[in-house]
């Protein structure tokens, strides 16, 4: 009998997907099925049907399995952001490991790739330095802010706890939601343009123990800056902040979009360091809306592999493509004879060169534009190149530019499994060997993975 959606059916969960679903079988297809572990055994119903697989949402937990544990936060039904928070980190770490493999063995075609043990994270929870939260009337037109729930685009829940970022960031949720309540304020509604709310963001220096807090308001203006700068420093139970930022996202029909970004508190930047080695450490001045690595402590880790990996000595050009504020290339600096950096955003390539300017940093430079066409009439015949795109991966123009290269060196920093194994398989057979992967957990609760991988020019 064909297959309806709506339908039961029982389903023995025995692996994980990349993504967080649970992995199944009936009747010869593969099923995904979100919020299960290996070992469940389920009823939920198809919501999906395709020729090689379906998808069903879980109704019933017939049999749990060994591998579940209690969920530290209440809010882990309700929110879709931990989605490992379920299981063990020991277990989490293995999922993650398999991830890869299985991605290079069966997207990419590599027989026993080369894989390191994970890098663990010593400190699995209160990691985060940076998350933003939304705001919302909601149905019941009352301010909320905090997270969307899991398929939910414009509605959030109040959010009272979160074992992310810093301790404190429940209690601070709350006392602002009940701030802007008090003044009578509006989340900000897209399709009618109105409200004055939009996100509220926090930005923590970890080592530096600075805290930077991002509201961002509509066209309309904020009449309560004093009131608002003077809560948050007489706030009993809150960390105090070192900045507060107000940026102003004006965006009207026919008109193009604009940002205004004040400080009404502190600098205008926050400022992390980061450890290189145990006498070597770099100062990041990180403006409001820069790209950081959102775990600072694991980044220096991954970072570290990339060094190490790359083998520089002091005779080596590396170009660092997709450099963002120039983080890698920064840490590669003391080992090259020069860095050059690439990335298509000219506000990170700005903050890049400030970050090598402040550091004393002399041996780099960073142009901005689209990495393929930057470095296609170069003539500095890197020995390295590292490389750390986004989740689509190099593309084919680039990807093939690095083969006329012919660097003896390439490492690939890569935040998706699936997309790095199609890019290795296709250096690997135009005359690289992938000889290092070193996966690196950079969130953990979640099923996020980094990977950085060796390939040497045979």
């Amino acid at each position: 009998m064909q297959l309806k959606k709506g339908e039961l059916i029982t389903v023995n969960i025995t692996k994980i997907a990349f993504g967080g679903a649970g992995i199944g079988h009936y009747n010869g297809k593969v099923v995904f099925i979100e919020n299960t572990v290996p070992g469940d055994t389920v009823n939920a119903h198809v919501t999906r049907i395709k020729p090689s697989f379906l998808e069903a949402k879980k109704d019933t937990l017939i049999t749990p399995s060994p591998l579940r544990i209690t969920p530290r936060c209440t809010h882990f039904n309700t929110c879709g952001g931990c989605s490992f928070q379920y299981v063990d980190y020991t277990d989490q770490l293995r999922f993650k490991e398999e991830h890869v493999a299985e991605a290079l063995t069966h997207l990419g075609a590599f027989t026993n790739p080369p894989m390191r043990p994970i890098t663990a994270c010593n400190s699995p929870w209160f990691y985060r330095n940076k998350m933003e939260f939304s705001f919302s009337m909601n149905k019941d037109d009352t301010l909320h802010v905090g997270l969307h729930p899991k398929g939910f685009r414009y509605d959030v829940f109040d959010l009272r706890e979160c074992y992310l970022q810093h301790e404190d960031i429940g209690p601070l949720l709350t006392s602002l939601v009940t701030f802007f309540r008090e003044k009578g304020m509006q989340a900000y509604h897209f399709t009618e343009n109105a409200g004055l709310l939009r996100t509220l963001t926090i930005r923590e220096g970890i080592h530096t123990n600075e805290r930077m807090i991002i509201l961002t308001t509509s066209h309309k203006p904020f009449k309560h800056k004093e009131d608002f700068v003077h809560h948050l420093l007489n706030s009993t139970t809150n960390k105090k902040p070192t900045s507060i930022i107000l940026k102003q996202h004006i965006a009207r029909k026919g008109h193009r979009t604009r940002f205004i970004t004040e400080t009404l508190y502190g600098k205008p930047h926050l400022t992390e360091e980061m450890n290189v080695n145990k006498t070597h450490k770099l100062t990041f001045n990180i403006l409001p809306d820069a790209f950081f690595q959102p775990n600072t402590k694991q980044a220096e880790l991954l970072y570290k592999h990339v060094l190490t990996l790359s083998e520089i000595d002091k005779n080596d050009v590396v170009y660092d493509l997709f450099c963002g504020t120039g983080t890698i290339g920064l840490f590669c600096a003391h080992k090259a004879k020069y860095v050059f950096g690439f990335d298509i955003n000219a506000n990170a390539i700005k903050n890049a060169q400030e970050n090598a300017d402040n550091n004393g940093i002399t041996n780099v430079r960073y142009e901005a534009g689209d990495a393929f066409k930057l470095i296609k009439h170069r003539q500095d015949n890197p020995q390295v190149v590292i490389v750390d795109p986004p989740r689509s991966g190099l593309g084919e123009k680039l990807y093939n530019h690095l083969l006329t290269i012919q660097a003896q060196k390439i490492i690939y920093v890569s935040c998706n499994p699936a997309t790095l194994a199609r890019d290795l398989s296709h250096l690997c057979k135009h005359g690289y060997t992938l000889k290092v992967v070193q996966p690196v957990d950079m969130f953990p609760q979640t099923y996020h993975i980094e990977t950085v991988c060796q390939l040497i020019k045979q």
